[in-house]
């Protein structure tokens, strides 16, 4: 069977980890829209709950049921779910959000990965909804659909934990965008920037491009380095590219952003973790926040 049927029929043609990646990133593309409506709201509290639904879906560890039904529970409790109301303009378009979140946080209880329908549906409406007129935004939101489900089924277990930030990044990257076509469409906020707030998402390490290009100049992708002092002294680490499995020019002209790999070894096969960045600017940063130094010389 072809993957494409994960996305368009009625099962999601993986295990239930795959499907819970795919659904997180779903999910994560409709997120700025329901957590931008609820802040205009003034709902904080529930803003919160949102936030801690979408972490519990995009954990690599085993779910806790009884966890995720309990959020299940808070989730089904919003007032914009209540079966007799019928919703339209922005309102309908921040229940697609929280219908994908409702989703996805069920399939945790069950954990099966046919729960993976409900996330990929809301994100297809609600690319529908911001349409322009031409289609555009739903044919993306299939091509995407289509690349994450591919991606996610060709990686190992170990990949899928090195691989997720950037699967994240680029739905957040996505969600930034529906955000933005939501505030054109149905006039959000009093003109503040998009995504202002405790929520906004960010991607970029800093504003100044300068900064960035300065950065490139100093990069040492590829290279094992050992960290001397700072978080997880003594171990090693290498900033890869984030462009596998990418297989045709245009995706890997469109792959955002890096690993950071920290391991045991230098061959970086044990106890092997990773953290997504940007670019090297954003790297910097992540060894900044660490306290971590670099011997870039020191690997064998």
């Amino acid at each position: 069977m072809k993957i494409l049927e994960s996305v368009r029929g009625v099962a999601f043609l993986g295990s239930f980890r795959q499907a819970r990646l795919f659904s997180a990133a779903c999910a994560e593309r409709t997120a700025g829209v329901l957590l931008r409506y609820l802040s205009d709201e003034g709902r904080t509290e529930d803003q919160d709950t949102c936030v801690a639904a979408l972490e519990l879906l995009w954990e690599i560890a085993p779910p806790d049921e009884d966890a995720a039904a309990a959020m299940h529970r808070r989730l089904s409790a919003f007032p914009e779910l209540a079966p007799e109301l019928r919703p339209d303009g922005l309102t309908a378009a921040a229940v697609l959000g929280l219908r994908a979140l409702c989703a996805g946080v069920a399939m945790l209880i069950d954990q099966g990965p046919d729960g993976a329908v409900g996330p990929s549906q809301s994100a297809r409406a609600l690319a529908r909804a911001l349409d322009a007129g031409d289609g555009a935004t739903a044919a993306e939101e299939d091509v995407i659909q289509d690349r994450d489900a591919e991606r996610i089924m060709s990686w190992s277990p170990e990949e899928q934990t090195l691989h997720v930030h950037g699967l994240r990044a680029s739905a957040a990257e996505t969600g930034r965008e529906r955000l933005t076509a939501a505030e054109v469409r149905y006039g959000l906020g009093d003109g503040a920037p998009v995504g202002a707030g405790p929520y906004r998402p960010r991607v970029t390490a800093t504003a100044d491009r300068g900064d960035v290009a300065a950065a490139e100049q100093r990069a040492r992708y590829g290279v094992v380095g050992r960290i001397t002092s700072g978080s997880d002294a003594g171990r090693y680490l290498r900033v890869d590219r984030l462009t596998d499995p990418a297989t045709t020019a245009e995706e890997r002209a469109g792959a955002a952003g890096v690993d950071i790999l920290v391991a045991a070894d230098p061959a970086m096969t044990r106890e092997c973790v990773g953290e997504w960045a940007e670019d090297w600017a954003g790297v910097e940063a992540a060894l900044r926040r660490e306290g971590r130094q670099v011997d870039w010389d020191a690997a064998p």
